[in-house]
């Protein structure tokens, strides 16, 4: 198949789903006919919505859930294989930012709320998820991890968030292996400046600087990463898998540096 149509009956397990990218992907995947259990720490939020997902006729459900406690990613991946027999798709999404710090000025603590959420976190959801796409016969299975930009090219005073995302990487491309005889695809999407919750609370001199370090200096939209994660959830990405994918507008590509065309770009020229 040639468009997006493999996708509608799958199930799929969407963590961090009360906002910004999550929330994005959950409802493009009901949007598209897909089964979703939405997962977040947020009840309120999640309840919210599901009910506008089902309002437009969409299958959804919402399980509380905190990434970093085994328990509750354990019950979140039971409860989509008791709601609907089986599991083909789950997006380990949920995540923490930090402070920016030298690195002999982070605590232990500090590190260990970073990973226990950015890497941790993601570690249990392909665990547990796995092991229940396996358990249910669920057949074209993927799992899409969310790592970012920073997994790719660090930025400095950053290092425990750069350094849980990129371990995400590494978990993915070996996991990729581990499972490519056994139907189930795991790949990694790594976005760029997109304009979620975090950079509403920024001041306009740092949104300004965010967007002035993206080479075609705008914000990426949360449904930008939802298409990629659309599309690794498809049946026409059964052969991509260990795979690291940017969406950023070119930000890991290297460095921008602005320049001066011999020959003008016509579309740019005045009437």
């Amino acid at each position: 198949m040639n468009d997006f149509s493999s996708v509608a009956g799958k199930v799929a397990v969407v963590t961090g789903a009360t906002s910004g990218i999550g929330r994005a992907i959950a409802e493009m995947y009901a949007n598209n006919g897909m089964k979703v259990v939405l997962a977040g720490r947020r009840q309120e939020r999640g309840d919210e919505i599901v009910n506008a997902i089902l309002e437009k006729g969409g299958e959804a459900i919402f399980c509380r859930t905190d990434v970093s406690v085994e328990e509750d990613v354990k019950r979140l991946m039971q409860t989509a294989a008791d709601t609907y027999g089986q599991l083909n798709v789950v997006v380990n999404n949920a995540g923490a930012g930090s402070l920016m710090h030298p690195i002999h000025e982070f605590s232990v603590e500090d590190f260990r709320h970073v990973c226990d959420i950015d890497y941790l976190g993601v570690f249990m959801g392909m665990k547990y998820g796995v092991q229940t796409m396996l358990d249910t016969k669920s057949t074209n299975c993927a799992v899409i991890n969310i790592s970012s930009a920073n997994g790719m090219v660090t930025c400095a005073n950053y290092a425990l968030y750069d350094a849980a995302k990129r371990a995400v990487l590494s978990l993915t491309q070996t996991a990729g292996l581990d499972y490519a005889k056994h139907d189930i695809t795991v790949n990694a999407i790594c976005p760029g400046v997109i304009d979620t919750e975090i950079y509403s609370h920024l001041s306009p001199e740092q949104r300004d600087y965010s967007v002035s370090i993206v080479p075609n200096n705008s914000f990426g939209k949360p449904e930008d990463i939802a298409y990629m994660a659309l599309f690794l959830a498809s049946d026409m990405a059964r052969y991509i898998t260990s795979a690291i994918i940017p969406v950023d507008a070119g930000l890991t590509g290297g460095r921008y540096a602005d320049g001066v065309w011999q020959t003008p770009d016509p579309r740019q020229l005045d009437n």
